[in-house]
């Protein structure tokens, strides 16, 4: 304690006012957190009348959780700014058991006077370390405040008793969130479900109906529960295998704590054969082309109208939503460590997807690029020590430009690619083509056969539905904290622009505005030449397919576009703004 006083000195702490600040509460709540949330509820639950409060402090010194039993102590409390996000450490307050405890990893009990801040010496306070079961080392304290008048020497010992709950409950926390996927595993699979899959993120389990399945059919029902757990896209949809059957498939997550910890698929076949599924290498340029003549429902009798409606929305929403796919497939690529390469037009954000999906499933992972334009020369530049790259932790390979490799390029790269196979935590390597096809004839077709998967990202003029809030994303970027929004106008401009350079041009079009706009609501009047120009281009196959599926769903629905949209399986927005950039009339 005396050398506590000495330290509290040297910081120049002041004994007369509360230093404390605001450090802010953590986006992912700790298994520290989450576990003593449940133990300090249920001691105040049983407990109401205890007469105290009991805050848990991280290693840093940060409240992160505070219970009371004493209203007036609260109130006491809260004037000293004893509450969740603040800062309590040594250098803030002083001496306070918690610090203590802190610093020398163990439990102490300091009364009155003893603490170092005049504002405080009406507290009696007990700290008691909670231990990290995994590592063994400090994971936080756990600290039982009191009136001074009402001080007790039991306080210590139910300070050590709940920090031993707290850690108690870490040690079974993996298998408390293992025990509640089971759960709701075993309660789907007794249920009327055919298939059943349920995941943590890490780890797949399967029924015995479900690993019957064709292996092909057994990966795309696996990859879609990956993404519905990263995406948070909890739904029921219709889905066509591989194998050419058709699936109604529906995807619950598993909560636990107030948080989702994974999720559930159950599925059944719809017994339909799917519709005429493209070839696999028309699939991969995104050539999604559903038909769009009208429906002959006497064919395939055994299955339902319903069923025959449901595949349309499927065929339909994978061809209006081309984007939507590609981002599912990065999600469970980089969940199940597949290699993957993506390919498009430059500037559609190829590297942007991958690095905020591999961010929001590794935050501490980190990115290794390697630029093909550097080894395009031919001997210069180091040699690439991609092995280096992996040291623990999640690890992202991204091979950027991969079309502008040389011969001698190319196969530098794949000699560095060859030993991290054999690692035992092999980082995920995504490479990135700025062309819309994959050609294997070019340098970069030596390594080829180092990716899993090949994923085509559309081009922006296919995102016609996502330019107003791309822009509006990018907007905000660069203006900063200045006061700028765009006019319903300037959306349909944008959306009405064929966007050559994609995002990298849109990107450039707006810093253009923002540099001559700095406040205020952006007109069409403030958007350069270029965006007016070329509105009478011809439309592609994708857009031409897209366009005919718009008015088949118009003409069916009698010009109703609710039921349109619901037929389509989009939003009644989204058909609003195709059915303006499509220029489609007016259907009775």
């Amino acid at each position: 304690m005396a050398a506590s006083w000495e330290r509290s000195r040297g910081h120049e702490v002041d004994p007369d006012r509360i230093a404390a600040h605001f450090l802010g509460h953590h986006r992912d709540v700790s298994r520290l957190v989450t576990c003593a949330d449940d133990v300090l509820d249920a001691f105040t639950t049983g407990n109401p009348a205890a007469g105290c409060s009991v805050v848990l402090f991280d290693p840093a010194g940060v409240v992160r959780a505070r219970r009371d039993c004493d209203r007036a102590l609260a109130r006491l409390l809260d004037a000293v700014l004893l509450v969740p996000g603040y800062g309590y450490g040594e250098r803030a307050v002083g001496t306070t058991a918690a610090s203590i405890a802190l610093h020398e990893k163990a439990d102490t009990a300091i009364d009155g006077v003893e603490h170092f801040h005049s504002q405080l010496t009406c507290l009696a306070e007990a700290a008691a370390v909670v231990t990290d079961p995994r590592t063994g080392a400090t994971a936080g304290v756990l600290s039982v405040l009191s009136h001074h008048a009402d001080r007790s020497t039991l306080a210590l010992p139910l300070a050590r008793m709940l920090a031993d709950r707290v850690t108690e409950a870490m040690a079974g926390e993996p298998h408390r969130v293992t025990r509640a996927i089971l759960d709701r595993f075993t309660a789907e699979h007794d249920g009327s479900g055919s298939w059943v899959l349920a995941t943590d993120g890490d780890y797949v389990v399967t029924n015995g109906a479900a690993r019957q399945l064709p292996a092909a059919d057994q990966r795309v029902l696996s990859d879609l529960l990956l993404s519905s757990l990263v995406l948070a896209d909890f739904t029921t949809q219709h889905v066509d295998l591989p194998s050419g059957r058709c699936a109604e498939i529906g995807v619950r997550p598993v909560h636990l704590a107030g948080t989702s910890v994974g999720c559930v698929l159950t599925g059944s076949p719809s017994g339909e054969l799917a519709l005429t599924r493209p070839p696999e290498s028309v699939r991969r340029q995104g050539s999604h082309v559903a038909p769009t003549t009208r429906r002959d429902y006497a064919q395939d009798l055994h299955a339902t109208r319903h069923d025959h409606a449901q595949a349309r929305i499927r065929a339909n929403r994978e061809l209006l939503s081309p984007y939507l796919r590609a981002r599912q497939e990065v999600v469970a690529s980089i969940r199940q460590a597949r290699n993957h390469l993506l390919i498009g037009e430059p500037g559609v954000g190829k590297r942007t997807l991958l690095v905020e999906q591999f961010r929001a499933a590794f935050p501490a992972g980190r990115v290794v690029t390697v630029d093909g334009e550097a080894y395009a020369g031919e001997g210069d530049g180091p040699e690439p020590d991609l092995a280096r790259s992996a040291d623990g932790r999640p690890c992202l390979v991204l091979l950027r430009a991969m079309n502008l490799l040389t011969p001698v390029g190319a196969r530098r790269l794949d000699e560095a690619l060859r030993p991290l196979v054999a690692l035992p935590e092999a980082p995920l390597v995504v490479g990135c083509v700025d062309t819309p096809a994959v050609d294997a004839t070019r340098p970069y077709g030596l390594l080829l056969r180092h990716f899993h998967e090949v994923t085509r990202v559309p081009a922006l003029r296919y995102r016609a539905d996502e330019i107003g809030e791309i822009a509006l994303a990018v907007l905000r970027r660069l203006s900063g904290r200045r006061s700028l929004r765009l006019s319903l106008q300037v959306v349909r401009v944008l959306e009405g622009y064929a966007w050559p350079g994609n995002i990298s041009e849109l990107e450039d079009v707006l810093r253009y505005v923002v540099a001559r706009k700095p406040v205020g609501e952006i007109q069409a009047r403030d958007l350069p030449q270029l965006c007016f120009q070329g509105r009478s281009r011809k439309m592609s196959m994708l857009e031409a397919a897209q366009c005919d599926a718009v008015i088949q769903a118009l003409y069916e629905c009698n010009g109703n576009r609710y039921k349109a949209a619901a037929m389509l399986g989009i939003a009644r927005s989204s058909l609003y703004r195709k059915i303006d950039a499509f220029g489609i009339s007016y259907i009775a």
